[in-house]
């Protein structure tokens, strides 16, 4: 694959060059980074993904045919909740910072799986500690699942009100919730997130779901292309989809694959930091024992790379690495006051 690219990368350049554009014109009609085209022309862009080459492929006026392997389709996909934390905003940074090649992907803390739907690896090993959230992914899994989460969610639109949105917010305080099928729980879950107060997923000390209603007077559950397009995408793919602790969740990583560790961030001094993904608390000591795992694995020759809040508690714990300070807006927070920039770290076992 990394000569194809390589190959496809002197195409680029040679047509753009035909067509008498720059690097920067190109970049303006595409959406690609310049330095990435650069990098990519080149054939020294790190982690680079078919969307790119797409995109480029498209402003040049060009199709990329069928000596690209079909399980290596790129679909136009996003993340089908809003989760707090997640990367979207941030994908262009963390492309340049991926390795240049590897084998099978891990994140162990996936959310809302802004980078997985970016890089659309041919293999790999998502997981979650929300069990409802893993529910919905399992979902993607299933002809019956998907289609019977689709009917929910359009029920869920329909039936949807101020008086409707608390009622299926409480049904987690039912002493039966447990036994309904999983699919149920993935359509509240989408449904709550779209409904709810900024899509902020949020639950207290006991694990019931507690965001007020957005009080919104027509609710879209989901994107039906964007629906299918994932549907399709995990057909075409080798993925394994657990509700696990992290640690648990690697221990088959071997030399060459890539783990991206995106857990709740370490807090920040005189700031209100979100961390309440789960009714389970992601401290300080959570903190340190995925600094061990993340060493552990460096010693395997597994790539790793971890995201955080730029404290001098997770610099301290990944002395010795490769940290890269980016800058991030808080897009998701119950105070108004509490959004803005924030500088986070990108912190890789490699160059």
């Amino acid at each position: 694959m990394l000569d194809e690219l390589v190959l496809l990368g002197k195409d680029i350049k040679k047509w753009r060059l035909e067509a008498g554009l720059s690097q920067e014109k190109l970049a303006e009609l595409s959406g690609v980074e310049r330095a990435q085209i650069s990098r990519i022309e080149t054939g020294t862009a790190p982690g680079i993904t078919y969307m790119s080459i797409l995109k480029i492929y498209n402003s040049l006026g060009k199709k990329i045919y069928s000596n690209i392997e079909t399980d290596d389709k790129v679909f136009d996909i996003h993340p089908f909740v809003k989760w707090a934390g997640g990367k979207g905003q941030l994908l262009e940074t963390i492309e340049k910072h991926l390795p240049t090649s590897f084998n099978r992907y891990f994140e162990p803390f996936v959310g809302g799986g802004a980078l997985l739907f970016k890089l659309q690896p041919k293999s790999f090993s998502i997981n979650d500690n929300n069990q409802e959230l893993i529910a919905a992914y399992s979902c993607f899994c299933n002809d019956i699942l998907f289609n019977e989460l689709k009917r929910q969610l359009d029920e869920h639109e329909s039936l949807h009100s101020e008086e409707y949105y608390y009622q299926i917010r409480d049904l987690d305080k039912d002493t039966n919730y447990g036994m309904l099928p999983s699919v149920n729980h993935a359509a509240r879950l989408i449904y709550l997130n779209k409904a709810c107060f900024n899509g902020l997923y949020r639950v207290n000390s006991k694990g019931y779901f507690n965001v007020p209603s957005g009080k919104k007077q027509k609710v879209i559950c989901y994107d039906r292309k964007n629906f299918d397009d994932i549907r399709r995408f995990f057909k075409s793919r080798k993925y394994v989809i657990t509700n696990l602790d992290f640690e648990e969740a690697v221990k088959n990583a071997k030399a060459g694959d890539f783990v991206y560790f995106d857990p709740p961030y370490d807090t920040l001094e005189d700031k209100n930091s979100f961390t309440s993904y789960s009714k389970d608390s992601f401290g300080k000591a959570e903190q340190i024992r995925l600094a061990k795992v993340y060493k552990e694995l460096s010693n395997r020759g597994v790539y790793v790379m971890l995201s955080n809040h730029n404290t001098k508690f997770i610099n301290e714990l990944y002395q010795g690495f490769h940290i890269n300070v980016v800058h991030a807006k808080r897009m998701i927070n119950s105070n108004g006051d509490g959004r803005g920039e924030i500088e986070e770290v990108l912190i890789t076992n490699y160059e």
